[in-house]
């Protein structure tokens, strides 16, 4: 969270007054500020009921934001069911001024609210701490905190605490889409079960269809899969430390860029000999690998091609050759270790494997990028309820052309010296040994591998502290940063955000691009005035009016649909979008693909 964990900052304190529809609610233009307490004066379901209530008489909404107070929890009675774009924010919190809680309750039958919310539309958090057990801190509570119904919205969450300790699976899951997902400066932390299982605790799951884009975030103390599934994703300055299994799934991804980012005790628990002779390539999994093409050439055509189900054109001749376009993945400066807490537990046991960056068979996409040749797999079925007896085998082979687009740059595998993760290393290979001593009969004693926080305290600031003593990785960033998530590197995050804001007039370079159907540009302005983004096809005909209107100086982001003015989809081609403000211009290309 920017200059939100870790850093003194001055805020104004909110005061809201009992006007307004229900109690400490008022309105402020097009925001509705939202006290923690209901229309009768109780802890409960305030949140709830001023959304709910947030309506005229004819259905439309009154107000297009929702903010919360610092330090108040508001606990939730029912689902919040956001057919409508959902804006829940906060002021950015300080030293004294904790996040606001949103989390769950119960309804008025007694029964537990399963999630925060459904999904229908674009959606925005910011500034909010989002936690997910019983009200008296145990668990489950749900198999998933928040789905997504909708198709070609936005989903951005922007400063927050997300915890959800005790989940059946996941945080959040999109059975919708596709859909894109931008996440930037937060923490994600206690994701799965405290005293738990391998496959249990993902963060983010989806059908392989959606757009994932993560920035400056830490993911600490998650069972598995941060990111799963996404057809793009984007993942820079990130922090990934201490997981049971692995921290990204790449089985569906088909273009990749993971930049500047730093892996520490992820994929810790590992594979046995047996779960390696399960494994289609029969190696170790290690943290960075891409398993089997489970997208093959006829089923990216079948879900992608014209006609198809997103509508989207991947192997437009349906010949069955997956194209390079297909397997992009882009690797560049970042950085893996194990502490010795993990490599302990490795050693204790003579058929685990200790977990690599890259197994060899991914290795071998790299070196081998301008080759073209085929895939071969296997597919086994095991007998029901068990893994250990396969009734069936058979082989998939695939054509595939050279791997132009695998690159890697400067990976590190050096200790960076992490400043304070209380100990949790230690816990999670206590948790991965007693995993494996279940397994073998064995009883044991349970440890809480999330560590000693109180899942109701909400200790506020953070107690662990995530930055690194390693100098070399304080530099080896692609902008001379450190890698991982800048928010454990306050002042310099902040000077480097203060520049930019004051200083530069910029155009960010869209993505994904190429895209379908929508894509995402960020600009910035240095002074008040009025801004306009249009968007122009090669004719420099103009297509599409995007921003056109008086701002503040600051950091912006927009949406393209790949629609005209008049909300009709537009052709497959190459478009320019231009930034006027005065006299400053900046043009950039784009690329729309069906």
């Amino acid at each position: 969270m920017k200059k939100r964990m870790l850093m003194l900052a001055t805020a104004a304190i909110l005061v809201v007054f009992c006007t307004g529809l229900f109690a400490q609610t008022t309105s402020v233009g097009d925001t509705l500020i939202v006290g923690p307490l209901n229309s009768e004066g109780q802890p409960l379901g305030a949140l709830n009921e001023a959304i709910h209530g947030d309506t005229t008489e004819t259905g439309e909404r009154v107000h297009k934001v929702y903010k919360l107070q610092p330090n108040a929890q508001y606990i939730l009675t029912e689902v919040i069911q956001a057919d409508f774009p959902l804006v829940i924010v906060a002021d950015e919190p300080d030293d004294e001024n904790r996040p606001p809680i949103v989390r769950c309750g119960l309804k008025e039958d007694g029964s537990a609210v399963d999630n925060w919310w459904h999904l229908f539309d674009d959606a925005t958090f910011k500034n909010l701490w989002m936690s997910g057990v019983n009200l008296d801190g145990t668990g489950p509570i749900a198999w998933i905190a928040q789905t997504a119904h909708a198709t070609q919205k936005t989903i951005t969450f922007d400063g927050c605490i997300v915890e959800f300790p005790y989940t059946w699976w996941a945080t959040f899951w999109d059975p919708g889409g596709p859909n894109n997902y931008i996440i930037k400066d937060c923490l994600f932390k206690n994701i799965g079960n405290p005293t738990g299982t391998t496959w249990n605790g993902a963060v983010f799951t989806d059908d392989g269809h959606d757009t994932v884009i993560v920035h400056n975030t830490t993911f600490y103390k998650f069972g598995c899969f941060a990111v799963k599934g996404a057809f793009y994703t984007e993942i820079d300055h990130c922090s990934f430390i201490n997981s049971v299994v692995h921290p990204i799934d790449n089985h569906r991804h088909v273009n990749r860029k993971y930049t500047n980012n730093l892996f520490v005790n992820v994929h810790a628990f590992s594979d046995d000999e047996d779960e390696i002779k399960r494994h289609f390539d029969q190696e170790v999994k290690g943290i960075m690998n891409y398993a089997e093409i489970q997208w093959d050439p006829q089923e990216l055509d079948s879900l992608w091609g014209p006609g198809g189900v997103y509508g989207k054109t991947y192997d437009p001749d349906g010949d069955g050759t997956l194209i390079p376009e297909e397997m992009n993945w882009q690797l560049k400066n970042n950085a893996w270790w194990y502490t010795q807490p993990i490599e302990d537990y490795w050693a204790a046991w003579d058929n685990v494997t200790a977990n690599p960056w890259m197994n060899n068979y991914n290795q071998a996409m790299f070196e081998s990028s301008d080759e073209e040749g085929t895939w071969t797999w296997s597919v086994m079925t095991y007998e029901r309820d068990t893994n250990d007896v396969i009734i069936d085998s058979s082989e998939v082979t695939v054509e595939h052309e050279p791997f132009l687009y695998f690159n890697e740059e400067n990976t590190w595998n050096v200790d960076p010296g992490v400043t304070n993760m209380n100990g949790t290393d230690e816990l999670l290979a206590t948790n991965s040994d007693n995993i494996r001593k279940e397994w073998a009969g064995e009883e044991v004693e349970p440890v809480k591998w999330h560590g000693v926080d109180n899942y109701l305290d909400f200790t506020w600031p953070v107690t662990f502290d995530l930055s690194y003593s390693n100098a070399t990785l304080q530099t080896a960033g692609t902008d001379g940063l450190p890698l991982g998530d800048l928010n454990w590197w306050p002042e310099i995050y902040v000077d480097v955000e203060d520049k930019t804001v004051v200083s530069d007039f910029k155009l960010g370079a869209n993505y994904p691009n190429p895209f379908n159907p929508t894509t995402t540009i960020d600009y910035q302005i240095n002074q008040p005035g009025q801004v306009k983004l249009n968007v122009y096809n090669v004719l420099g005909e103009k297509v599409k009016t995007l921003v056109n209107e008086n701002k503040i100086a600051g950091t912006y982001q927009v949406t393209w649909e790949g629609t005209n003015d008049m909300n009709v989809k537009v052709a497959t081609g190459v478009y320019f979008y231009k930034l006027e403000m005065g006299d400053q211009v900046q043009i950039q290309k784009m690329m729309l693909v069906k």
